[in-house]
């Protein structure tokens, strides 16, 4: 299936945008089930804030390894899923490598 000229370029945009997003409704609703969210507004909050943990992690794959591929989909999910969480451990963990120089 040909895709118009306009649309190859957004193509692995909105595909790793909405592998953050899957990756996010998954936490959350892991969240809900726990307990861990009081009511539909914290659950859209959390939904949205792993959303964007899994494009920083996709943003942090591309600087790393380059070109859009099935790595940087991996990692959008993933970060997705780790949420807030992930990007504190990769925090701290850049932090300790910075520190320990």
């Amino acid at each position: 299936m040909h895709m118009p000229e306009n649309l190859q370029h957004f193509a692995p945009i909105l595909t790793h945008g909405l592998l953050a997003f899957f990756g996010a409704l998954v936490h959350a609703s892991k969240a809900y089930r726990a307990g861990k969210t009081k009511g539909t507004l914290d659950y859209l909050a959390l939904v949205l804030m792993s959303s964007f943990s899994g494009v920083m992690f996709y943003l942090l794959t591309m600087y790393l390894f380059g070109e859009p591929s099935y790595l940087t989909m991996a990692m959008a999910g993933t970060g997705g899923f780790l949420g807030v969480e992930g990007m504190t451990l990769i925090i701290s963990r850049l932090q300790s490598i910075i520190s320990s120089k």
